[in-house]
């Protein structure tokens, strides 16, 4: 099924849906169990962590979240009850019967709109409400479901598979000692940026194209493939790349170029194991950082990871490759 987005219309997603608010919980209010809790995060569905709440006050299934603050219009079909942070925005289906084939198209569409915002300029409930998106419609002008329902359905896929069936235990992470990242890594430097204006697309698996590395926090930060056209700026892979005003982290395997404000980091210790988990501790300073406070290469390397060790005291890499080695699917890496 093509898409022929130029006879489709605008929709404001007010006449679309019914808007509700989440609700605030404090650390104090959150006790562990098996609910769905839904913040501001651009992954695993928008959960966040499981929670212990009553049922009589979880919000029902079958409806989009919208994320306003945090990773700003992330969106999301939950067809779980659930509780949702006040980051969050539940839309409810208004006039019309959501299913998830529906619910997945239009989750794609109002994502469309997340470079609107950013931290300083949230998608507040009000903003998106008078939000307008384009959709396919009907011949009598009104959004056409089924042709959404249709297509997601005509999406084939196969189901990655693992050999790995057992989930290790979490790391006793109490014996871990803290490290200076700049007292482990061998360089770190800000690439070449190329303007994407100037670049030719090309297909993912021609011999002659590279993956073009934004400050984007989606497919490992790959915007696009470009046609290698004798570029001088190509950097070599197995290395760790952060987007300095995002704080956008991934682990690059192959040869890659970049667009503006990336840096490259290099370790001798580095491999796409234990670049993976370096990649996902760094991750987790990324929420100290933004456009207004960048996380440029001195804070980089100023920063404190608390690692595995030996028992000479230093970094345990090899723990670190085989902890990622243990995990399911790390054998389709």
């Amino acid at each position: 099924m093509n898409l022929d987005v130029k006879n489709w219309n605008y929709f404001t997603l007010g006449d679309l849906f019914d808007f509700q608010k989440g609700k605030r919980l404090t650390k104090s209010d959150m006790i562990s169990g098996n609910v769905n809790f839904l913040g501001a995060i651009s992954e695993n569905n928008g959960i966040r962590e499981k929670i212990d709440i009553p049922k009589n006050e979880l919000w029902e299934p079958n409806c989009i979240t919208v994320n306003y603050n945090g990773s700003v219009g992330e969106a999301f079909h939950q067809d779980e009850p659930f509780w949702a942070s006040d980051d969050v925005n539940v839309l409810y289906a208004k006039g019309w019967e959501m299913n998830k084939y529906n619910a997945l198209f239009l989750c794609t569409i109002i994502k469309q709109e997340q470079y609107r915002f950013c931290y300083g300029r949230k998608w507040t409930l009000e903003k998106m409400k008078e939000s307008k998106i384009k959709l396919p419609v009907t011949t009598t002008g009104s959004p056409d479901w089924n042709f959404m329902e249709c297509f997601i359905k005509s999406l084939h896929h196969k189901l990655i598979t693992t050999k790995i069936t057992k989930k290790p235990a979490s790391p006793d992470t109490s014996k871990w000692q803290r490290f200076r990242f700049g007292d482990i890594i061998s360089s770190i430097n800000k690439a070449q940026a190329y303007n994407d204006d100037y670049l030719i697309n090309s297909d993912p698996n021609s011999k002659d194209s590279v993956p073009y590395i934004t400050r984007t926090d989606e497919k490992n930060g790959v915007k696009s493939f470009v046609k290698n056209q004798e570029l001088t700026g190509i950097q070599s892979g197995n290395a760790i790349v952060i987007g300095d005003t995002t704080a956008t982290v991934s682990y690059q395997e192959n040869d890659f170029i970049c667009g503006d404000h990336i840096v490259v980091i290099r370790a001798d210790w580095l491999n796409k194991f234990t670049g993976l988990f370096i990649v996902t501790l760094l991750r987790k300073e990324s929420y100290r950082y933004s456009y207004g406070r960048a996380f440029k290469m001195d804070i980089i390397k100023n920063t404190v990871l608390k690692l595995p060790t030996t028992k000479d005291g230093t970094p345990d890499y090899i723990f670190m490759e085989n902890y990622i080695k243990s995990l399911p699917y790390s054998d389709r890496i």
